[in-house]
């Protein structure tokens, strides 16, 4: 049987072989079926950033440290979930933010790790000064033995991402669909390839480039058929999208200006309610003609005065006082009067 290898792929991979990726990709599991980078120094200063903010620090379960917030590159590796993420960590700052958090610190084989006991997020290691792992404690214990071993076992993904190096975003994937891989592909998750490579660059706006792989020339025209008739009912910025068919291999291609990138974020302008008009006819024509509405006017309900109860004050007896009585004053009480019934 005769293999086909896609002309975009053996481009790619004689491009990355003469590339390198950082050391620090290597903690990323062998195993890793998807990867994904992220220039975070770009990212978090562009209008992608709330998306895939909410992404890490909410789906992913990051946890929320200041110091992970100011990270210069981050790359997530799957399905044994683990992220490496280079920045500034030295001092304390790491340790303190952790324990404000309430990670419980402990050190596994020389490596200052904290422990995270809320559901659904990630514990923290820290390799140096400019690198930290985050993942379940587990994994990142399994990361750590690695890097304590002659083992050159990493994962073929990488040869692959090396290229991406100067992207801002890039996503590598043995086969779609993928859980980490889809999260950032913004397209159909029944979209199947047997690889998938894209990246972003957005320092001018967006420039977009993708390859979806497949087990031959019919898969991959079906699946550009599939996503040209898709093209229509995408956001605006996306409806310019190029899609290429080359062997086996479906290509896509976008670009687009900062100016449209931030339009198609703030979604479309509201649409005015049109005036509302009257229906005038003259000998010589018909015409509408718009009406002012006059705002309704909601008179207030009146009041009614609230009436005080009327108290019952007791009737006051009429009494004669007599006094130069040899036995002293006396008093007398005279007798209510009768009451006349009204006639």
């Amino acid at each position: 049987m005769i293999v086909r290898i896609p002309l975009a792929l053996v481009a790619c991979s004689l491009f990355a072989s003469a590339q390198s990726h950082p050391s620090w990709w290597t903690y990323a599991s062998p195993n890793a079926t998807a990867l994904v980078g992220i220039d975070w120094q770009i990212v978090r200063a562009s209008p992608f950033a709330e998306p895939i903010e909410a992404e890490l620090w909410g789906d992913l379960g990051f946890p929320e440290l200041p110091c992970l917030h100011g990270a210069r590159q981050i790359v997530v590796s799957s399905p044994d979930l683990l992220a490496l993420v280079s920045g500034n960590f030295s001092g304390g700052a790491l340790r303190d933010q952790a324990a404000k958090k309430g990670l419980r610190p402990m050190t596994y084989r020389g490596v200052d790790m904290w422990f995270a006991t809320e559901k659904g997020i990630l514990s923290v290691a820290r390799v140096n000064d400019q690198l930290v792992m985050i993942g379940e404690p587990k994994t990142i214990e399994m990361a750590v033995d690695r890097s304590m071993t002659d083992s050159k076992n990493y994962s073929p993904l990488l040869a692959r991402a090396a290229k991406f190096t100067q992207k801002d975003l890039w996503v590598v994937s043995s086969q779609l669909p993928d859980d980490l891989a889809n999260r950032f592909v913004p397209l159909d998750t029944e979209t199947e390839a047997q690889a998938f490579e894209g990246s972003l660059s957005l320092r001018s706006g967006l420039e977009m480039d993708a390859v979806f792989s497949t087990q031959s020339e019919q898969e991959a025209n079906a699946l550009g058929d599939k996503l040209r008739k898709a093209v229509p009912t995408l956001p605006a910025i996306a409806r310019e999208l190029q899609v290429t068919v080359e062997e086996n291999s479906t290509l896509l291609a976008l670009t687009a200006t900062r100016e449209q990138v931030m339009a198609a974020l703030r979604g479309p302008d509201p649409v005015a309610t049109p005036p509302e008009t009257i229906k005038v006819e003259t000998p010589d024509q018909v015409e509408h003609v718009a009406v002012e509405k006059v705002p309704t006017i909601t008179e207030k309900p009146v009041e009614k005065p609230v009436e005080k109860p009327v108290e019952n004050v007791p009737e006051k007896l009429q009494v004669i006082r007599i006094v130069g009585l040899d036995d002293g004053p006396r008093e007398i009480v005279l007798p209510k009067p009768e009451k006349k019934n009204p006639e």
